[in-house]
């Protein structure tokens, strides 16, 4: 029998649990989003001057839980206004650096009464906060919730559901061509004519960085690729925003060497079609960000043929898992064949302005027959 206490602590400096979330994170099952190379970025660009609390759970002397929380007040519907605590993030004034597969970071073993020990001292020990969010979390991480929370005190609120989509690269066969057989003949098909034709002058060929430095070129190229397809849709992208530009670049610095960073560039002699920025963390890659040579050609499929390369090349290193993330899109349903579900849920404790915004989205949906 295991005895559980609960530490909660305001964070002065990163360096005082580096070196607790280090070991912890290696005797949990965790992603990227909730490992040390963005936790502790993000506290060090993002999240140094919030304020954020650490709860730290304790079992016979050793920590089995940790989760970083950020209280923000916030304003809904022009009318409900609320003192919310958010995990590992704080969306707002351009601090969302888009986590995902987001959740308390806990020890193997200890998931259950880890989570629930950390939900009851978000309650007992936020007196004034009325909603804690947990983003972007697994399902795992939500059923955690649902079994932990106690409903004298407040009630767990799903917000939002989003698939992931990702290429299961055991699943397919090596090789480009090998992969290209995986996909329906249409696709497969669009695909290899947009190779041939890039390869009318020259072989496309797959570079990935193997340096910082060659690593942040490729950033700064893909950047200008990104950037001027959003011009052309008249849209900001990604990189309008400074603070999660400076993040990124300060991830790519810091965590290259540790090899948890991987730039990709696809073209030929002509110039790159694609470079994507990924992440790599126990055999799954993420990918970031993207930056595609576009062109009238409708022959020419750049981001198809680049996440193809990508894929292939994945493959052959040994990785497991490639994947594009949440949110829809059409080129995510024919590449990919595993999908998982991704959830937005908080906390809240009994307040008669939940009651009655409850009430009335149930009201408004009724209404249009949703």
């Amino acid at each position: 029998m295991h005895d559980y206490h609960v530490e909660t602590i305001k964070l002065k400096s990163i360096e005082d649990i580096k070196e607790d979330w280090l070991n912890l994170q290696e005797r949990a099952n965790c992603s990227y989003f909730q490992s040390w190379g963005w936790i502790g970025t993000w506290l060090k660009i993002v999240a140094n001057d919030l304020t954020p609390i650490l709860i730290k759970i304790i079992s016979d002397d050793v920590t089995v839980g940790m989760g970083v929380f950020v209280s923000k007040n916030i304003k809904r519907h022009q009318v409900i206004k609320s003192e919310a605590v958010y995990l590992n993030e704080c969306p707002f004034n351009g601090r969302n650096m888009v986590i995902e597969y987001n959740g308390l970071l806990l020890a193997k073993g200890h998931e259950q009464e880890a989570c629930a020990k950390t939900i009851q001292s978000l309650y007992d020990n936020f007196e004034k906060n009325e909603e804690f969010v947990f983003s972007a979390i697994t399902e795992e991480g939500y059923q955690q919730l649902r079994k932990n929370n106690n409903d004298n005190y407040g009630k767990l609120k799903l917000l939002e559901r989003s698939m992931t989509w990702s290429v299961d690269l055991g699943k397919i066969n090596s090789k480009v061509d090998g992969y290209l057989s995986c996909l329906s003949k249409n696709r497969r098909a669009q695909i290899r004519r947009s190779i041939k034709v890039y390869e009318e002058k020259s072989a496309l060929v797959l570079v990935e960085a193997k340096n910082k430095d060659e690593a942040l070129l490729y950033f700064d190229r893909l950047k200008e690729l990104h950037t001027e397809r959003w011009k052309i849709r008249k849209k900001k992208g990604s990189f309008a925003n400074p603070i999660w530009e400076n993040f990124h670049r300060t991830l790519i610095e810091s965590r290259f060497e540790e090899g948890e960073i991987q730039l990709i560039k696809v073209g030929n002699k002509e110039g790159a079609i694609g470079y994507l920025y990924n992440f790599i963390w126990r055999k799954h890659v993420y990918v970031l960000q993207t930056g595609f040579k576009m062109s009238d050609d409708k022959c020419l499929m750049p981001g198809y043929v680049t996440h193809v390369y990508a894929i292939a090349h994945n493959k052959e290193k040994g990785m497991d898992i490639y994947d594009l993330m949440h949110g829809d899109a059409l080129y995510k349903r024919i590449l990919c064949n595993k999908i998982e579900v991704l959830y937005w849920a908080a906390l809240q404790r009994k307040r008669l302005k939940f009651f009655l915004e409850d009430l009335a989205r149930t009201t408004i949906r009724k209404a249009r027959g949703i």
